[in-house]
Formats: structure tokens, sequence, C-alpha cells
């Protein structure tokens, strides 16, 4: 029986590695997100990209459209689609964020991707940025990232593996070690 469920997961591995996602991933604002975190404490995942970033669109079309990677991110957390040069004020925790304009008069970064680059020496698209269900920082990834290179960071930090082990030690054992475990989860 035990082998007959491997043989199962090691399908639909297969069929989401190679194929266009069976599930999509359930997109929703920043806002939104935070009020269901409240109920209900997960991480927020949140896709900072722009309407003329070509890799946030490859990201789109590559990697999030993955079967994995979508029930992965509508498993573990509120996944979080975020225009970084939207032009809505948005309120996180009784703070409110302003769209900014750049020096001719564009549209430039976000007042929030500020908040959410913080700690890193610049910022770029596109940027993948966890966050707890309260706000405070996890992680940011910049740039484009396949499915089989985002899977096994959002498993490190939605799992918990981040308080036990570096990312290395883990990134060498997941695809041998954890990830038949993830696959039954989200499956």
């Amino acid at each position: 029986m035990k082998r007959i469920s491997l043989v199962i997961i090691v399908v639909f591995m297969l069929l989401s590695l190679n194929g266009t996602s069976q599930t999509s991933v359930k997109w929703t604002n920043i806002e939104s997100a935070m009020q269901q975190a409240s109920k209900k404490a997960k991480p927020l995942f949140i896709d900072c990209y722009t309407s003329w970033c070509g890799w946030c669109k490859v990201l789109d079309e590559k990697t999030f459209s993955n079967d994995t990677i979508a029930r992965i991110l509508n498993y573990y957390f509120y996944p979080v689609k975020f225009d970084a040069e939207g032009q809505e004020d948005i309120t996180i925790n009784g703070t409110i964020y302003h769209p900014t304009k750049n020096a001719k008069g564009k549209n430039g970064a976000h007042e929030l991707m500020k908040v959410l680059w913080e700690g890193q020496k610049g910022g770029g698209y596109p940027s993948m940025v966890i966050r707890k269900a309260d706000f405070s920082p996890i992680t940011v990834e910049m740039g484009y990232r396949t499915p089989s290179d985002l899977e096994p960071i959002l498993i490190y930090f939605a799992e918990g593996y981040n308080k036990k082990m570096s990312f290395s030690k883990f990134e060498d054992k997941y695809f041998d070690e954890y990830r038949a475990k993830v696959l039954k989860k989200i499956f």
C-alpha cells in the first residue's frame, strides 16, 4: 500500500513539473490577507510585481502556474499579488501606505515596498516576500525562481525548518527526504 502511495505521489510530481497547473493560486490583496491572518494565523506570501517587469510575467507563466507551487501557496500561505507601483492607499496594522511618483511624474515604488524590502541592500522585481500573520518579516526573495528553485524555499519557511537548520542543509535533503511528506499533505 505504501508503495502504491509513493507511485501516485511520483506521478503527481512529474505531472506538476511538466504540465500546466490543475490548481490556480488563490491570489488576494494585502488587506484581505491580513484580515484572514487575524482569524487563522498563516504567513503571507506576497508577489511584488510591476506591469513592465518581464521576469514578473515569466514567474506567473512558469512558476505560479505550476500545480505543486500553486498548491503549496494555497495550503501554507495567504497568497497576495501586489502591484509595487499601484495607486491605492493600503492600511496595515493602522499605518497607511501611499503610492508614489518618481522624478518624471510616473508611478514609483509604493511606500509599502520600503517595508517589504526591509533589510535588503536594494530592491528589484520580482520580489517575493514572506511575512508572518502579524506582518513581521520572515524573508525576501528577489528575482525569478523556477518551480524547483522556489518549492524548497517555500517549504523551508512554511514547515519551520528555518528554525532547525540552515537553508543549504535543508535544500540538500529536500527532494530526497522531505518532499514526499509535503506532497502527501497538499495533494
